[in-house]
């Protein structure tokens, strides 16, 4: 990108060649760019795709600090034609993360906890137009707060504390990467698969496969109705406990099960079960990607608890707040007397942790192409965002990544009633609202991928 954000704007416009094409934006450090020139190329020759600076958007863009300055140049492109996906390439150490606030009943943390959110760049206007900036409540230190939910520990407060709109406008997807090397890695991953399925000629990408896991909720009933919604088009393998409630006669969701399908091949792999950062529990972790030889890669999906961990969970975690100053955090024994000052956007070094999902994505030439998960804890209600997504991949022509979450979390505003949501007593009802604000998408939001057609 050369000269001006405005000059730049009428560049990244679509020509009338693309027709009713929807614009993607690859969001990068200039660092990166030279190892994201192949992918530029390769999406230039399916949509209109620009490759912008991320430093020369924060230093010509207005904000309060470099998400909001990144959010408003999103903002001033949606409302010019076209833009349909943005692609930001960067971990939390080199991309700035807008961290979301819920006053989770903590005493050690004054009972807030932040969580970082990409619905934030996603979710860009408010139902007039107007820009969103997750932030109505400004007084004291919730001017720092933004995205606030309340209704754990405050009864009084509405929910959507800071009146997020929630819907997307945009598609938005990121690459946790921190190296040119990963760059380079998960490009090249992606246009490969992207290229396989433009072409029609990898039958292995429309292979599915659904592992239910005992020890969460019992989700074998949904997933197995999600699973014959793409009979017609795909090859389905479902990998179920099984108990006296309900006997499946499938083979076990071990993970020599696991390890035998991807490395089969596969377009598609839905988890649902307990997680933690580093795996889905009973069968996979970080420890088996060096086990998986696959070739195909497939876009895959957990509903688990904290899959998708890449960013400092604080306070709990230990985390650089926005002074610059250090902390241990609770989990190890930091005790905040008042509200805890928020999280910096950028978290560096040991700051920066990582998990499963990041790591199928990122960390080898196999794995998966793109990687949906929670970034902390998931309840029960995210097989609703589940259920959004396959009903989207299996009713879409030609459907893109990004659409299909996108169209999962409209799905889970309606379905869940966010609008009207009121505390009550308990902890839950929060938590329903902010579920979809935790969910992660690692992977390319304009990635064509297979559809439900035989």
């Amino acid at each position: 990108m050369v000269g001006s954000l405005a000059a730049f704007a009428a560049e990244a416009a679509p020509s009338s060649e693309a027709h009713e094409a929807r614009r993607l934006l690859v969001i990068a450090p200039e660092a990166f760019h030279e190892a994201l020139g192949g992918f530029v190329t390769h999406k230039s020759a399916l949509r209109p795709t620009v490759l912008c600076s991320l430093e020369r958007i924060l230093r010509e863009s207005a904000g309060v600090d470099d998400p909001e300055k990144l959010k408003r140049f999103l903002y001033d492109q949606w409302r010019g034609p076209g833009l349909g996906y943005v692609l930001l390439v960067g971990d939390v150490d080199v991309l700035p993360v807008r961290y979301m606030v819920l006053d989770r009943i903590t005493p050690a943390a004054f009972d807030y906890a932040f969580y970082p959110s990409d619905l934030y760049y996603s979710d860009l206007a408010k139902a007039d137009g107007s820009f969103d900036d997750w932030n109505a409540v400004k007084d004291s230190f919730h001017a720092g707060y933004f995205g606030e939910v309340r209704g754990e520990q405050n009864k009084t407060d509405p929910i959507n504390f800071d009146r997020v709109d929630y819907l997307p406008d945009i598609a938005v997807g990121r690459w946790p990467v921190s190296t040119a090397d990963e760059v380079r890695r998960v490009a090249a991953k992606t246009a490969s698969y992207e290229a396989s399925v433009v072409a029609g000629q990898s039958p292995q990408l429309r292979r599915a496969a659904f592992f239910a896991v005992d020890g969460w909720v019992d989700s074998r009933r949904l997933l197995d109705r999600l699973a014959r919604r793409l009979e017609g088009g795909w090859q389905v393998e479902r990998r179920f406990y099984s108990d006296s409630a309900r006997p499946y006669d499938t083979p076990p969701p071990n993970r020599a099960e696991l390890r035998r399908l991807f490395n089969q091949g596969l377009g598609l792999a839905v988890h649902t079960g307990h997680g933690q950062p580093d795996s889905w529990e009973q069968c996979f972790s970080v420890r088996d990607l060096d086990r998986l030889t696959n070739t195909a890669l497939p876009v895959v999906i957990s509903v688990g608890c904290s899959t998708a961990y890449f960013a400092p969970l604080a306070p709990y975690d230990g985390y650089v707040d926005v002074s610059g100053d250090e902390h241990n955090g609770t989990d190890h024994g930091e005790v905040f007397k008042s509200p805890p000052p928020p999280p910096a956007s950028y978290q560096k070094g040991r700051f920066n942790p990582t998990g499963l999902g990041e790591q199928i994505l990122k960390r080898g030439t196999q794995g998966g192409v793109a990687y949906i998960g929670c970034n902390t804890g998931s309840q029960p209600c995210a097989l609703t965002l589940l259920e959004g997504f396959m009903t989207a991949l299996a009713e879409t022509p030609g459907p893109c990544l990004g659409d299909c979450w996108a169209q999962a979390l409209r799905h889970y505003f309606e379905k869940e009633r966010l609008a009207t949501l009121k505390p009550t007593e308990g902890w839950y009802p929060p938590s329903i609202f902010f579920q979809g604000m935790k969910f992660m998408l690692f992977g390319d939001p304009s990635l064509r991928v297979p559809d439900n057609r035989p």
